[in-house]
């Protein structure tokens, strides 16, 4: 078999295609033959076989092992798995190749042996890890590189917390070979330190179930470790790039950030050191890098290219980029622990407020000189502006030294609200001396100075206007010298485009902070940018971003005499858009029209040409269709606009999904229809439900497609909430109302056969039938359609569809109570009552319940079935607290354990549910509850909790006492506070049925569920005490009493 199979691989490797194709066909056809393996282990011995059918077969091998080694296999498929005796003469045979000369051989054996390793090691191989263990100890150093290979693959795959022994074992060699710099070559000091990282991931992932263990043994192995590593980063970069260690720099940096972000606590002992070395690397590094990367033109640009980009012997690249992103990751993770911070702030003399340090201002500024453009970036975008736009998102997905500095930016100011701006306003003035110097000196550069101070205050914008508005001017932000020093400069300057675009983008984002006159000034600027067809696309791409800007942040008395410029001019860019720049204008456009809607309806013609003209364009881009839907609901809502909006739109919409056999434009066109109708008056105007109900419900009718399905219930729900009587009035051919079409419908959404993901809304649908149509729906009718849905209620499997359909029930208890447990308990469906199933659902769901009014609807609904007393109710019982498993107690419980050993629960009656479920709603909301009766006392504990959260750990005793620690802490009179206030805001916002008018006009959405719940407990407790002492109290915990005591002692 051999020779056969030695031939197939010589015809894999031929140039020829169709011969390779027939070769790689019989290869599939002979890894069927159990000697496969052993044939190939043989071929990979033999050197007679030329060294690229050898490779060859090693990778095959390779993957032959994914595919046929084991049952057990992700990969696996059918054919002869080798015996034991077959796999031990090739798992020796390959093993030996790890001692080979040939480089590619030994590589592809490693990956091949850790491919083996993953089925057979320790059961069948037990030997494997000391045999790899001894030759990184005694091998020479081409073998210990093929053993670290191996290692390289197995133990970041394949090892866990239960190897925590062989991890003992390994570590001190891998030191070993990491200090070893005249023994091993610097790709196996690499994968020596790459492989620590993982152990200290494994040995992190330990610390929620073994914390003393890690905290007794971690200790030691990170001391033993940062010395040598604080050592490579001590180490300048050569100038000679044969001898670079930047690639070493590079993993151990890695190392650093994965022990700061798993042993947070336990490395606070080394920040201040680690902080000293990367310091002055960062400050090394810092003129090599503009000359390298920024400065194109720098004389000293082909050196210090040399000097920061190395090549390996394979052809790889490593770039300092990934070092500096590094560095800023692993400021970004301990900018707030306690070692980091007294390095960042002090005390101001004589106030003894919070103040940056020396350090921290010369950080904020080298950030600074690493955020300016490069020379690279500007090739992307003179290539491709779709580059340049995704790079200005916020949640661009090109990662660099820029964003990652940004996002350092952005971690010191959530870490430093107080002192960020005062260093920030250090370094501005620092480097708009520099731009300035460079101005004079016509050093072409200055504009890349510039830019970076407004693209790093703009990252910052809402923490420099608070800093406008506040009464400390120690660290305030001199708009005016800012504006006159790099605004206008750049802003007057079109030989630099991306420069002139930043100022626009610039101004706009702290327009509200600017003077009228110069507000006012820029967005007419912007407005006549977008429109200026002789202007660089990046700035009127920039343009188009500050009109958003402008739009949303200004008062509409200084966007209005602006408004038409702004619509016409976005309108005549959207079309010259790709698809994925197409958003920026389409979202500029969306604040635009909302600034006034009078001139929004005049310019409803070009509106409308544009918007729809896009999503026709690209009707199967999700972001771009969220956009034009919200205009869609805008326009409906702007009442002179919207009969013209809705007479340009339902035909374009009514062709599109009629005509198209793609689900997702078929699903998109349903949601722009959705978004006309919620947007639409009540009743709506004549013509919409004869135009299109009809062909929707055609349409729905005969899809299978889950998201058309999805969407189509969603546009009948609005349907219904907005013109009930007029669908209850229509008519098909066969006499069918619209009303019977759309119950049809959703019997066929709850069937069993339909799948609950497609049926996700249906809920919704059914709900605001009930509510809007029930004078139009026979009692018998309406009692079936709840049977339906209670039926497919019992037959559920998945949370989220029984959460969905939980609210219709909530809606019913609210208004009839007792009817509804009247009609419940006379549904009889397999075995169980409608009440039971019904109960049994809501009680297991009730967390899973989406959207806050729908919650407070549901807790209000359970007040309701509480206070009725119906024995019926306290009849059902179901599932209370979790019994304690001792079988899997403190083990990490796999799916094989919790299937042999499953959860237990007491049983206890649904009124004591009701209860324990009502005080857990209390308790996730327990600032709210207690707020007024005990300000003080939350503040300190949240205070506490607070602190207890920001510390990392650091137990060095370098802080002399509390008191002086929260004097240095800004955020105790800032974050804390505003921490808080999130906490206790608006939970409104949060609701998907904010604008849904019924929702507005119910009482319960206003109603202060705290307050109610609040008297709901005293009122069950003190009225009816004998009942609940004996049958709902002895339910409950420990906890769930302390709640409950401190609600009724109020």
């Amino acid at each position: 078999m051999e020779h056969q199979v030695f031939e197939v691989l010589q015809g894999c490797l031929s140039d020829e295609p169709n011969t390779r194709m027939r070769a790689e066909l019989a290869l599939k056809q002979l890894e069927l033959n159990v000697e496969f393996s052993s044939a190939m282990a043989n071929i990979a011995l033999a050197s007679e076989a030329g060294p690229a059918v050898r490779q060859a077969a090693i990778v095959q091998l390779r993957g032959y092992i994914s595919r046929h080694w084991s049952i057990g296999s992700a990969k696996y498929e059918q054919g002869p798995i080798p015996d034991q005796h077959l796999k031990c003469q090739v798992r020796e045979r390959i093993f030996t190749l790890l001692t080979s000369d040939n480089r590619k051989l030994r590589t592809a054996a490693a990956a091949t042996i850790a491919g083996m390793a993953r089925y057979d090691w320790p059961d069948e191989w037990p030997q494997l890890f000391s045999q790899l263990v001894e030759l990184l100890h005694s091998g020479n150093r081409d073998q210990a590189h093929a053993s670290m290979c191996v290692f390289g693959e197995w133990v970041n795959s394949d090892l866990s917390d239960q190897h925590m022994e062989q991890i003992g074992t390994l570590l001190p060699q891998l030191k070993r070979i990491f200090v070893s710099s005249s023994s091993y070559s610097i790709e196996t000091r690499i994968m020596a330190v790459r492989v620590f990282g993982d152990c200290i991931e494994i040995i992190a992932n330990m610390s929620s179930v073994q914390n003393g263990f890690v905290a007794t043994h971690a200790p030691p192995i990170l001391a033993e470790w940062m010395s040598p590593i604080l050592d490579i980063f001590a180490q300048p970069v050569s100038a000679d790039n044969c001898a670079s260690d930047i690639p070493l720099k590079i993993e151990c940096i890695r190392a650093i950030v994965r022990a700061a972000d798993g042993l947070p606590r336990l490395m606070g002992a080394h920040n201040t050191t680690i902080l000293e070395a990367l310091w002055q690397q960062l400050k090394a590094l810092q003129e090599p890098y503009l000359h390298a990367f920024v400065y194109g033109e720098s004389e000293h640009g082909e050196s210090a290219t040399n000097m920061l980009v190395v090549c390996d012997d394979e052809g790889g690249t490593y770039s300092v980029d990934s070092f500096l992103i590094g560095i800023f990751e692993w400021l970004s993770k301990v900018s707030e622990s306690k070692s980091v911070r007294k390095l960042f702030v002090a005390r101001a003399e004589g106030t003894g407020l919070p103040a940056p340090t020396p350090l921290f201002n010369q950080l904020v500024a080298c950030l600074l000189s690493y955020a300016q453009i490069t020379t690279e970036m500007m090739d992307d975008w003179a290539d491709d502006m779709d580059l340049f736009v995704a790079d200005e998102d916020e949640d661009g997905y090109r990662f660099n030294v820029r964003v990652s500095a940004q996002e350092l930016l952005q971690a010191l100011d959530a870490a430093f609200p107080q002192t960020l701006p005062s260093a920030m306003h250090w370094a501005t003035q620092e480097y708009t001396k520099l731009a300035l110097q460079w101005r004079q000196q016509e050093n072409n550069n200055w504009w890349l100075v510039s830019e970076a101070i407004l693209w790093a205050i703009g990252t910052l914008s809402s923490s420099a206007i608070l800093e406008q508005e506040s009464d400390t001017p120690g660290g305030r932000l001199d708009l005016g010298v800012l504006f006159e020093s790099s605004v206008w400069p750049l802003a007057q300057c079109a030989t630099f485009p991306y420069g002139q675009g930043r100022s626009f983008i610039f101004a706009s984002s702290i327009c509200q902070a600017l003077p009228t006159s110069i507000a006012a000034a820029f967005a007419e600027a912007s407005s006549k940018a977008v429109a200026d067809t002789q202007l660089h696309a990046a700035v009127r791409l920039s343009a188009v971003r500050a009109t958003g800007n402008f739009c949303r942040l200004l008062p509409s008395e200084l966007v209005k005499p602006h408004q038409g410029t702004f619509i016409s001019g976005l309108a005549s860019v959207i079309p010259q858009l790709s698809e994925d720049s197409a958003h920026v204008a389409l979202d500029a456009m969306h604040a635009a029209l909302r600034v006034n809607q009078d001139i929004a309806a005049d310019m409803e013609p070009v509106i409308s040409q544009v918007v729809i003209g896009i999503w026709q364009r690209y009707p199967g881009d999700v972001l771009l269709t969220s956009i034009v839907i919200d205009i869609v609901e805008d326009m409906a809502r702007n009442k002179q606009a919207c009969e013209a909006f809705a007479q340009r739109a339902l035909p374009v919409i009514a062709t599109t999904i009629s005509q198209s056999s793609d689900g997702m434009v078929i699903s998109s066109g349903i949601d722009l229809l959705s978004g006309l109708i919620k947007g639409s008056p009540s009743p709506m105007p004549n013509g919409y439900t004869d135009a299109i109900f009809p062909l929707l419900m055609q349409i729905l009718s005969a899809s299978i497609d889950g998201e058309v399905l999805q969407s189509g219930q969603a546009c009948l729900k609005y349907f219904v909430q907005k013109d009930a009587e007029r669908i209850a009035q229509w008519r098909d051919d066969k006499g069918a109302s619209g009303l019977d079409l759309i119950i049809r419908f959703i019997a066929l959404m709850l069937s069993p056969d339909s799948s609950e993901s497609s049926a996700l809304f249906v809920g919704d649908l059914v709900t605001k039938v009930v509510q809007k149509c029930g004078s139009f729906i026979a009692v018998d009718v309406l009692t079936e359609l709840i049977r339906v849905v209670t039926a497919r209620l019992a037959t559920a499997h998945t949370s989220s569809f029984c959460s969905s359909l939980l609210p219709l029930y909530a809606q019913l208890v609210v208004r009839h109570p007792s009817e509804v447990i009247d009609l419940l308990v006379g549904m009889h469906l397999a075995g169980r009552t409608g009440l039971h199933i019904v109960l049994t659902a809501w009680f297991k769901n009730y967390l899973d319940v989406q959207g806050y009014y729908s919650r407070k609807v549901s807790a209000v609904a359970l007040t309701r079935l509480y206070a009725l007393g119906d024995p019926r109710i306290s009849d059902v019982v179901v599932q209370g607290d979790i019994v304690p498993n001792l079988v899997n107690k403190g083990k990490i419980v796999t799916r094989s354990m919790s299937r042999s050993n499953p959860d237990q629960y007491t049983q206890i009656p649904a009124a004591a549910k009701i209860v324990k479920l009502l005080l857990a709603e209390l308790e996730l909301d327990v600032e709210g509850v207690f707020a007024r009766q005990s300000a003080a006392a939350l503040g300190t504990a949240v205070g506490e909790d607070l602190d207890d959260d920001d510390d990392d750990g650091d137990d060095e005793g370098d802080w002399e006492d509390d008191a002086e620690y929260d004097a240095m802490d800004e955020m105790a009179s800032v974050g804390k506070y505003a921490y808080l206030s999130d906490l206790m805001g608006d939970e409104g916002d949060l609701d998907d049925h904010d604008d849904d008018e019924d929702v507005l006009e119910d009482p319960i959405y206003s109603q202060d569920l705290n307050e109610h719940l609040g008297a709901f407990f005293s009122q069950v407790v003190c009225a009816d005490h004998a009942r609940f002492s004996s049958t709902i109290e002895p339910t409950l915990t420990t906890k769930e009493r302390e709640v409950l005591h401190k609600l009724c002692s109020r």
